[in-house]
């Protein structure tokens, strides 16, 4: 059969599309790079926010108008908003998460039969994202993980370094590991088994260049983790989730975490793994979040040593505990809000990368584009900015040094190859 795999959302659901297109040519599937020419489409969906579920739901509908292919919609939206989902689809085009649970399986895929990187047209990506955990221990109340995605589930030492081998003979230079939330990754194996573990073992028995951290809960983070980014392999980024650093808001939240862990936590990184570049996702309008909140946030971002961050307003999620909250803060002041902490992370970002300029680092290139009349390749450095170094070579899916060299106005960086 002739398959199409295409998704809203995060690094997770990259990951599941790869792994389960994988799984679909082992099994004897072709996969193609235009939608118009599947005989099958898979959606991967989301929803995390209201925008999110709307953008899965008329992916599904433009597929459906657009092609002749059979539509299939699976994973967050359909499970945690079924009857939306089953208004539009048959049930048995919908693959909700507890099914698509087998994906952290890998020992069920014969990964000898894929002897090609699958071809995934517009969602093709240079890095390799790698799922190794799913559901959450935490419940949140602006959440819907533990509703769509369940329990915390991990997957197998064994089988993850088997699936990044196979993946390293694929050409992959670079893997990301993912999971809803990545921390508790061992916490239900029974073999005290942590994080820092899998990282280790990923470490010892694969060859993989380099290895990336997705997003990671605080509370997740553990001085042992920490010192393993000694180990130039281990690319020096961390994406810490703070969403507040009120301790008020934290408690509404249902974070188990406080303003003063939360500093512990950032004093400890930038003391023993100084050049670990730390970026952070903030919630901003969460009920009852008045401005000595915001305030409290805005101290700490500024104080915290990050290097940049995302900032989301508030969206009150059916079945969520929060959407039942009194105190819900007016469109119109979170937006504000949102504006002021989006412009005081952009200053610190500037603030980073023009420290890192004239100095070196290294670089996995991944796409081209044009700028003018120059061609320049757009790339990752280990702690996570994106260079542009102009060459009329192709340096797609390579590694190179280079010198980080000029900045412009608006923050995008250049740099100049040194080296391979």
């Amino acid at each position: 059969m002739k398959i199409y795999f295409d998704m809203v959302g995060c690094r997770l659901n990259q990951a599941e599309i790869d792994l389960y297109a994988m799984k679909c040519l082992a099994e004897g599937d072709s996969l193609v790079s235009k939608a118009g020419d599947a005989e099958r489409i898979y959606v991967n969906t989301c929803c995390v926010t209201k925008k999110a579920a709307a953008d899965s739901r008329k992916m599904v509908r433009k597929y459906q108008r657009e092609t002749n292919a059979n539509v299939v919609a699976m994973g967050c939206w359909p499970s945690a908003m079924p009857e939306d989902a089953l208004s539009i689809l048959d049930a048995e085009d919908i693959i909700y998460n507890d099914e698509k649970f087998c994906l952290l399986e890998y020992g069920t895929i014969d990964l000898s039969e894929v002897k090609d990187k699958p071809k995934l047209g517009q969602r093709q990506r240079t890095r390799a994202f790698v799922k190794v955990q799913d559901g959450c221990l935490n419940q949140c109340a602006f959440c819907l993980t533990t509703i769509a995605r369940g329990r915390a589930r991990s997957a197998r030492q064994e089988d993850i370094v088997r699936y990044i081998n196979k993946l390293e003979k694929l050409g992959n230079k670079e893997i990301v590991l993912t999971g809803v939330q990545l921390g508790s990754w061992g916490v239900d194996l029974g073999e005290s088994l942590r994080i820092a573990d899998l990282i280790k073992t990923i470490l010892s028995e694969t060859g993989i260049p380099r290895i990336r951290l997705s997003s990671i809960e605080p509370w997740d983070i553990s001085k042992e983790l920490i010192n393993l980014f000694q180990n130039e392999r281990l690319c020096n980024h961390l994406h810490i989730p703070v969403q507040s650093a009120s301790d008020k808001i934290l408690k509404s939240m249902r974070r188990p975490s406080t303003r003063a862990k939360l500093e512990d936590l950032f004093s400890m990184i930038n003391k023993f793994a100084p050049n670990v570049a730390i970026t952070s996702d903030i919630l901003l309008g969460f009920p009852g979040e008045d401005e000595n909140d915001f305030n409290e946030t805005l101290s700490f971002i500024r104080n915290s040593g990050m290097s940049g961050g995302h900032v989301f307003s508030f969206s009150s999620m059916p079945g969520t505990v929060a959407e039942r909250m009194e105190g819900q803060v007016q469109a119109s002041i979170t937006k504000e809000r949102n504006k002021i902490a989006r412009d005081l992370l952009n200053q610190l970002s500037y603030k980073y990368k023009r420290k890192r300029l004239n100095t070196e680092d290294k670089v996995l290139f991944e796409s081209k584009l044009r700028i003018g009349e120059q061609f320049f390749w757009s790339g990752l450095t280990l702690d996570m900015l994106r260079v542009l170094v102009p060459s009329e070579l192709n340096l797609k899916n390579r590694i190179f040094r280079v010198e980080l060299d000029k900045m412009e106005k608006n923050g995008r960086l250049f740099g100049k190859v040194i080296s391979d």
